[in-house]
């Protein structure tokens, strides 16, 4: 009896101590497919390579709804996770603005409180609530103004980690002078390009040590490059250099005076096809697509309606690459199509994305009939190529190609509007590759998702709740049947001379 004692003693003890020991150690064990929930190696290096102290502020607000809280709770879990990793303090601070003055303190450091509709006790109310972190590290500060289930944690909180630690940035120029996009017309990329790299704007004419830029960028030229500027541009890619070009080479006009698309041609279409990939004098259609508004007549009712309009395809089909790893889709106004040809140079051609199983191409010019009806012969070429990557081994150049610029610009005014998630990330993926410095291309697509239940139909449900219920009570009474039958035979066994128990 004192052994049995002391050896419940024991366990207690040992459970004691490792419940002590595991409040001061962060392990998780994350068994989703993805490896969602795990932190990628290149977070774990940067994380363990960070030399200054880290200070977390995340302000969320109390009482939030249940999905916003599974987030903010999967939030502080994530930063524990590379709180065990680091090499230095870090201390993670959770603030609830309460008051008046939190909350000035918390918009004054950048964290935008947003308006949310909350359902509660068959109520609806709007309600602000604050959900965003601010890092210090070192004698640098930066802010995740606000969470959502869009945000990539992960990316998020090692991005600011590796801008903390970064002394020489990669340098990305945008070529000016044949009437370009303007840095002030792609906000969305320039934003999220900043954060990793030194943005600058150059002219072949005046600059002659393009060397010195890890990636040079050709957004939306209207105007022909002069030779002078391709030998330029041919000499940057003999010595190694990386290009990303995006060309709206099929240019759509629709308005009320006009509805035609022609060829822009700028001479960067023959950089390319020196090196194996030409752009078709052509528009791609596709029957995913996007839709345009349109004037509409009814008897003596004028209205307008959405009609989808295949030259706005919207392209899902990816190679596997690194450029376009968690992709979903891009929207590619007015796209051309991309096909390889054979020459004496050495890159190596790479298609990137293509358009669908129904798709087509259309010589240019064209003119748009937006009454049009489509039908399947309209889509007789399938999985056009839209961007292709070159690469040649022989001096470490690189070129990503996309036969559109649209898909970039936000414009400016009136006009601004936002762009796709993914439109930004295929160009901020593109351009991290290029540069090779980053390794946070993996991350940006990767989200924290909560798992779902699929719906299901009524003959699966009653058989779901039937069988629940009715489950527990079988396995009682077949339990308790064969405890009486080893009972039964365990009393006449007894009930015999000789036998023993």
């Amino acid at each position: 009896m004192k052994q049995l004692i002391r050896n419940n003693i024991y366990i207690i003890v040992c459970i004691l101590l490792i419940n002590i020991g595991m409040s001061f150690v962060f392990i998780r064990i994350d068994f989703t497919s993805n490896n969602r929930y795990s932190l990628s190696k290149v977070s774990k290096t940067i994380v363990q390579n960070t030399l200054d102290p880290i200070t977390v502020d995340f302000y969320v607000t109390e009482n939030l709804p249940q999905d916003l809280k599974k987030l903010a709770k999967e939030f502080v879990y994530l930063l524990k996770e590379y709180k065990s990793l680091s090499n230095v303090n870090f201390t993670i601070n959770i603030i609830h603005p309460n008051n008046e003055q939190t909350r000035q303190k918390a918009i004054e450091a950048g964290i935008q409180p947003l308006l949310i509709e909350i359902s509660e006790r068959d109520l609806e109310k709007i309600q602000n609530i604050f959900m965003g972190a601010i890092f210090r590290i070192g004698n640098k500060q930066s802010v995740i103004p606000f969470i959502n289930h869009n945000t990539p944690l992960e990316y998020e909180i090692t991005r600011l980690l590796k801008q903390s630690t970064d002394t020489l940035k990669p340098r990305v120029g945008f070529i000016k002078g044949h009437r370009e996009a303007s840095l002030g017309q792609m906000p969305q990329l320039i934003n999220e390009l900043s954060h990793l790299t030194d943005i600058s704007v150059i002219d072949l004419f005046n600059t002659h040590e393009l060397e010195r830029y890890n990636v040079l960028c050709i957004i939306d030229p209207k105007d022909v490059y002069s030779p002078y500027e391709k030998e330029q541009i041919d000499k940057y890619l003999r010595e190694g250099g990386r290009l990303f070009i995006a060309l709206n080479h099929a240019v759509g006009q629709i308005n009320e005076s006009q509805n035609n698309g022609f060829i822009n041609w700028t001479g960067i279409e023959d950089i390319l096809e020196e090196k194996g990939l030409k752009i078709q004098y052509d528009f791609v259609v596709d029957n995913n697509c996007g839709t345009i508004t349109v004037n509409q007549q009814n008897g003596f009712m004028n209205y307008q309606s959405s009609v989808s309009f295949p030259y706005l395809p919207i392209i899902t089909n990816f190679s596997k690459h690194t450029i376009t790893h968690g992709l979903n889709a891009l929207l590619l106004p007015f796209a051309s199509s991309i096909q390889q040809v054979k020459t004496n140079s050495t890159y190596i051609f790479t298609p990137l994305a293509t358009t669908s199983s129904i798709s087509g191409r259309q010589q240019a010019p064209i003119f748009f009939n937006l009454q049009k009806q489509w039908t399947r012969r309209d889509f007789n070429s399938p999985h056009n190529i839209v961007a292709a990557l070159l690469t040649n081994e022989d001096n470490n150049s690189a070129i990503v190609a996309i036969t559109d610029a649209d898909f970039l610009i936000n414009d400016v005014g009136i006009f601004a509007h936002p762009l796709r998630t993914d439109n930004i990330n295929f160009a901020i993926n593109s351009i991290e590759w290029l540069a090779d410095n980053s390794g946070l291309i993996k991350l940006r697509n990767k989200f924290t998702t909560f798992a779902t239940l699929e719906p299901i139909d009524d003959y699966a449900k009653n058989f779901l709740k039937y069988f629940n219920f009715l489950l527990p009570i079988i396995l009682t009474l077949g339990y308790a049947g064969i405890r009486f039958r080893f009972n039964r035979n365990k009393r006449i066994n007894r009930s015999r001379p000789g036998y023993i128990d």
